[in-house]
């Protein structure tokens, strides 16, 4: 099973789920809050090595506090289910971006390693991996990567929207969103100002939940709080 995470479901990537805070209808996706990838990526790696990692590592994970962690990111042990048969993990520009990224590929080390996940988008540095293959019994065991505290998630209340640089999927002068992202933000027109930038409401169908899209090239994390003022 290929499985997507921090790629805009509304790409065509070929994958069988995608794992993001926006959700399409005509694509199988798994939802978590904005800026929960650290989180997510966190209890992927436990659930799918704790078992097979060095004492130090398995320590680690014994006091992570799953029950916070998949309350805050909303996300759950069914979806985890949802992708027992993961065998191939695509990192999208939002993990990239992510401020956390360093702790968040000690993670996927882990994973790829002794999870015998394969990860494609990013490039790992093998830590795991012994620099003399006919030594490998004894140097295996001496290289452990211990993930960092994962920091308290921050929330994203209010008007959010994201960033996304493919015109393919949204022009320049559009805000692209669902009847339940104008509802929440209470638009009356067809023409908005978006942090001073005037959009066109372009409902799409297929977008679920309350996350705008416009167009713009990201240089941060591309989840933004924004103020939305109908014209």
């Amino acid at each position: 099973m290929r499985v997507s995470i921090g790629n805009l479901p509304l790409k065509e990537i070929d994958v069988d789920i995608f794992m993001h805070p926006v959700r399409v209808e005509n694509k199988e996706c798994i939802t978590f809050e904005p800026m929960a990838e650290e989180a997510v990526i966190a209890l992927l790696t436990k659930h799918f090595c704790k078992a097979k990692v060095p004492d130090i590592i398995q320590e680690y994970f014994d006091e992570m506090d799953d029950g916070y962690l998949f309350s805050e990111s909303n996300f759950d042990e069914f979806d985890l289910e949802k992708i027992e048969n993961l065998n191939t993990l695509f990192i999208g520009r939002d993990i990239l971006l992510h401020p956390n990224i360093e702790n968040i590929k000690k993670f996927l080390e882990i994973l790829n390693y002794f999870g015998n996940i394969k990860i494609e988008g990013i490039k790992l540095e093998r830590v795991f991996e012994p620099s003399d293959p006919e030594l490998a019994e004894i140097v295996e065991t001496k290289k452990e990567v211990v993930p960092d505290e994962i920091e308290e998630l921050e929330s994203f209340d209010g008007s959010v929207v994201y960033e996304c640089e493919d015109f393919n999927i949204v022009k320049e002068n559009e805000l692209l969103c669902s009847q339940q992202f104008v509802i929440a933000n209470k638009i009356k027109s067809l023409k908005v100002e978006v942090d001073g930038e005037i959009k066109e409401i372009k409902k799409l169908p297929i977008l679920k939940g309350t996350f705008g899209i416009i167009l713009k090239k990201a240089n941060s994390y591309p989840f933004k709080r924004v103020k939305i003022r109908s014209l």
